[in-house]
C-alpha cells in the first residue's frame, strides 16, 4: 500500500495538469505512479540542493513537475520520514521533440519551469548543473546519440551529474520485453515507426567514459519485468587555464 504521504505528492504533482486536459492529467498520474525512476531519484538523495536541472526529452514535463510539489510537500511537513529533503531550489528546463507535449507542460507549470519544442538533435542546450535522459536515446541514430551525449559534456563542463536510463540490449527477454511495450507506447506517436537504435550497457559505460564521465548503475528496480538501467555519471569542474 502507497504511503499516504506519496500519494499527496503524487496528487500534487499531477493536479496541475486537469488545466492541460484529462489526458495529460492521466498520463502523469500514471507515470509517476507506476514508472519507480520518478520518486527514486526524489529517495536517491543525489540531487544537488540548487541546481539548473534540463531534462532531454521531458514529454509532459512530470519530473519537473514533481520536483516543485516535492519542496511544497516537504515545507508544509507532509513528506515521508525516510527520504532525505528534496532540492531546494531548482531551475527547471525541458525540451521536447513534440510541440503538442511541450504545450501541455507550459499550460501546467507556466512560468514555473521552462519547457519548448525542439529536436534533440541540433537543440542548443543551456549550461546545466542536471541533466536527465530518460528513456530517449533509443529514438536517436547511433551518431545522433554520441553528439548529443557530447553536447551533454559541454553543458555540464563546470561540473555536474548527468542521469541516464537505458534499456541494456544484452539484458535478453526482460530487454526484448520493453522494446515491443515501447514499440506499442509509440503506436499513436510521430516516432510510431522510426528505427530505435539500442546498445549493451559496457558500449553505454565505455562512450561515457570517453567523454570524462565517471559512472556508477542502478539495476533494474525491483518487480520491473524491464530492463531499464539506470547511470549516474558526473562529470569533474574542468580547471581553469
Amino acid at each position: 500500500m502507497m504511503q499516504p504521504e506519496i500519494g499527496a505528492l503524487i496528487n500534487a504533482a499531477s493536479r496541475p495538469y486537469v488545466a492541460a486536459g484529462y489526458s495529460a492529467y492521466c498520463f502523469v498520474r500514471a507515470k509517476l505512479t507506476f514508472d519507480p525512476v520518478f520518486l527514486a531519484l526524489l529517495r536517491s538523495g543525489r540531487l544537488p540542493d540548487r541546481a539548473r536541472m534540463l531534462d532531454l526529452g521531458c514529454s509532459h514535463a512530470a519530473l519537473a513537475s514533481l520536483m516543485l510539489a516535492a519542496r511544497a510537500q516537504f515545507e508544509s511537513g507532509l513528506w515521508p520520514a525516510a527520504w532525505p529533503a528534496p532540492p531546494s531550489q531548482l531551475q527547471l528546463h525541458g525540451i521536447d521533440a513534440e510541440p503538442r507535449l511541450a504545450r501541455r507542460a507550459n499550460i501546467a507549470l507556466g512560468h514555473r519551469a521552462v519547457i519548448h519544442a525542439a529536436d534533440l538533435r541540433e537543440a542548443p542546450l543551456p549550461q546545466a548543473d542536471v541533466v536527465v535522459l530518460i528513456d530517449v536515446l533509443h529514438y536517436l541514430e547511433e551518431d545522433a546519440q554520441i553528439s548529443l551525449l557530447q553536447r551533454i559534456a559541454q553543458s555540464l563542463r563546470g561540473g555536474g551529474l548527468l542521469i541516464l536510463r537505458i534499456a541494456d540490449s544484452t539484458a535478453g527477454w526482460r530487454f526484448h520485453f520493453g522494446q515491443a511495450a515501447d514499440r506499442c507506447g509509440s503506436l499513436l506517436s510521430p516516432r510510431a515507426f522510426a528505427r530505435h537504435c539500442y546498445r549493451p550497457l559496457n558500449e553505454w559505460l565505455q562512450l561515457l567514459d570517453t567523454l570524462g564521465f565517471e559512472t556508477n548503475v542502478d539495476p533494474p528496480a525491483a518487480g520491473q519485468p524491464f530492463a531499464n538501467v539506470l547511470i549516474w555519471a558526473e562529470t569533474a569542474p574542468r580547471a581553469r587555464a
